[in-house]
């Protein structure tokens, strides 16, 4: 891709013992796809305390996961710790990757979240691109890969 391209994962609440939920597995596993597909620059991994229990933020866990694993160069990896919800995901994440000079921004999120609160996702992202000609798109599994 010729564009210089931001990916923002979307965290999500950790367990009480400090693993990723299924749901934040698959999100990371989607941010692997995003790397092999589109190669983007930067990969924000927004997600603050939602949990105080296990000491450790959403994004330090997706951080750690995604080093461990190695499919993505950890160079390409940007903690945002402060969001605690879609809204903060937002507007947390989209100055990162305008300082970082994203020419387009891949937001990474589960169907399932998607489903729920995509008008408020896509409304959200919007509003914080206000002014700006970066265009946004989501990045998410089939909707026909479950059983709704």
């Amino acid at each position: 891709m010729n564009k210089k391209t931001v990916v923002i994962v979307l965290g999500n609440r950790l367990n009480d013992d400090g693993t990723i939920t299924i749901i934040q597995k698959e999100r990371l596993e989607l941010a692997k796809e995003i790397e092999k597909t589109f190669n983007p620059d930067y990969y924000i991994l927004s997600g603050g305390l939602a949990n105080v229990t296990p000491g450790k933020t959403e994004a330090e866990a997706m951080y750690d996961y995604l080093v461990n694993d190695g499919t993505i160069n950890k160079e390409k990896l940007i903690m945002e710790k402060d969001s605690l919800t879609t809204v903060q995901n937002a507007y947390y994440s989209i100055p990162i990757a305008k300082q970082l000079g994203a020419e387009l921004i891949i937001v990474c999120s589960s169907p399932y979240h998607y489903l729920l609160n995509g008008s408020r996702l896509m409304e959200s992202f919007t509003k914080e691109l206000e002014g700006s000609n970066i265009p946004l798109m989501v990045y998410t599994k089939k909707l026909y890969d479950y059983n709704i």
